[in-house]
Formats: C-alpha cells, structure tokens, sequence
C-alpha cells in the first residue's frame, strides 16, 4: 500500500443525504483504509469478521457548500475487497435509517446486514446479540466505529460492555467541536456528561491540576477518555496516538479519532492508515 485512496464521488440518488464539514473526508478516509487492512489481514486467521457502526447516519454525506456527494462510514466498510461477514448498523434518526437501507439494498444486496433503530446506550444487548457467536473453534473478532455527535451522545458503559467480546473500536472524542466549546456547560457540578462519557468518577479533582496547569480542557478529555480505555486492558500511550482533526478554514480543534486494540497488530494497522492519511483535502 503506497497511498490512502479517494472518495468515490457519488450522484445525488434523492434520498436524504446530511451535509458535512469538509473536514470528515479525513475521517472516513481513515475508517475505509482502516477496514480495508483490519478485513484483509483477519479473513484467513478468524472464522468470521463483524463491522459495527453505532452512529451510521444514512450512508452519504454531502461535503457542506458544495455539489460533492461521498459514501459514508457504512458504504465504506462494506466498500472493502475482503468483506466482512457481518455488518451492524445502528442510527436512531428514522428518515437516515431508511435511506441507509434502500442504499445497502441497492448496492450491497448480497451482504449480511442488521439494522438497529435506536440509542445504541439502551440497546447493547441487542447490538451484541447480532455479532456472530464466538465459541470453541470458532473465532470472531469485531471492528467497531463510533462517531457520535456529541459528549451526550456516548456512555462509557455502552464501551465496557461492547469490550467484552474480541473487539477493535475506532472512537471519535468530541474534545474541541464539544466537550472545550462547552466547558462551562460540563464543569458545573450537576453535568454527568464527562462522567457518562468516560467512566471517570473522580475526573473533577483531575481537572483542577490540569487547569492549574493551563492545560486544554478538550484535550485534557481526550487523554482521560484514553486512559480510561486502558482499564478495559486496551493499548494506550497518549495523545500522540491519536489522530487531531481542525476545521480547514479556521483550523479550529474540532476533536480527536482514536483507535484502540488489544492486539500489536491492530495498533500497527492503525499507524499504517495515520501515514497515509494527511491534511491535503481533495474533494473540492
């Protein structure tokens, strides 16, 4: 692999399709290139590949203030040369979710798909139900993306129960577009968000330290997010193994995508997507 591929540019099918930043072709650049390694390098040492999606909206995006129509993180994952043997896709907007399964219908007959209509935080049985069953002599391993729009969005506890079958998760931090925008709006003693969010109780008595410190509240979030993940026996060593995005005209932090894995060899993968991924934007 010597480069990280385009987009597909797409016509206007008449369903709903949510505009974008220009920012996200990043993000779904790294989520394909991600899924096409994860499907590839599995298919011959696991009996069977799961790719959840927990916010897949409608399946397109529109790149905002422009004509560009690009396929979004579902027809992404299902874009890949080694499919995986089951796609899960949860979206709890009714008019996104319908567009997503005319698409899937359209496009991806064949493909073994289950539709999850609703808040995936009250539901994760139901999303674990659907996974294909691990059990001796047959091995399941699961790429999990998370892209939630905002802190209010995710619970920690939705992660903690997802991790406890073989899973990957690709996890968007909200830290600059969200959780530093809104500081004042979390740091009140009667806000749980952050504490929803990453499963850290006691995040206050860090925060004042780190703001002793004139440290970033988004990224003092991001890092907390990451250390929390350790617990659940994931790789984590930092900020830096994450990747920052910012909007492109006023290169305002807008948050933070990190890859977690409990096996050297997603953590390799996921470096292999970061270098071939960079900020020259080509869709426009």
């Amino acid at each position: 692999m010597t480069m990280l591929e385009k987009l597909p540019i797409l016509e206007d099918d008449g369903l709903i399709t949510p505009e974008v930043g220009v920012w996200a072709e990043r993000k779904y650049r790294l989520v394909w290139n991600y899924a096409k390694m994860f499907a590839t390098s599995t298919k011959a040492k696991w009996d069977a590949r799961a790719y959840i999606d927990l916010y897949a909206g409608a399946g397109l995006s529109r790149i905002e203030n422009t004509k560009t129509i690009v396929p979004a993180s579902p027809l992404l994952a299902m874009n890949v040369l080694n499919k995986f043997d089951k796609y899960i896709f949860c979206e709890n907007d009714e008019e996104k979710m319908q567009a997503l399964k005319a698409r899937v219908k359209r496009d991806y007959p064949d493909s073994a798909v289950s539709f999850i209509e609703t808040d995936v935080n009250k539901k994760v049985e139901e999303i674990i139900s659907n996974i294909p069953r691990h059990y001796k002599g047959f091995k399941v391993l699961t790429f999990c993306f998370i892209d939630p729009f905002n802190l209010k969005n995710l619970k920690f506890q939705t992660i903690r129960k997802l991790a406890e079958k073989y899973i990957d998760f690709l996890i968007l931090i909200p830290s600059g577009m969200d959780a530093n925008r809104n500081i004042s709006y979390y740091i009140d003693e009667s806000n749980t968000a952050v504490e929803d969010f990453t499963g850290a109780s006691q995040w206050r008595c860090e925060w004042r330290l780190a703001e002793a410190k004139w440290e970033n509240f988004g990224f003092f979030f991001a890092d907390l997010f990451g250390r929390q993940m350790r617990t659940l026996a994931y790789f984590y060593e930092g900020l830096t193994d994450m990747v920052h995005v910012r909007s492109i005209e006023k290169n305002l932090p807008l948050y933070h995508l990190a890859f977690f894995s409990r096996n050297e060899l997603g953590r390799k993968f996921w470096k292999e997507a970061r270098k071939y991924s960079d900020d020259q934007l080509d869709l426009l």
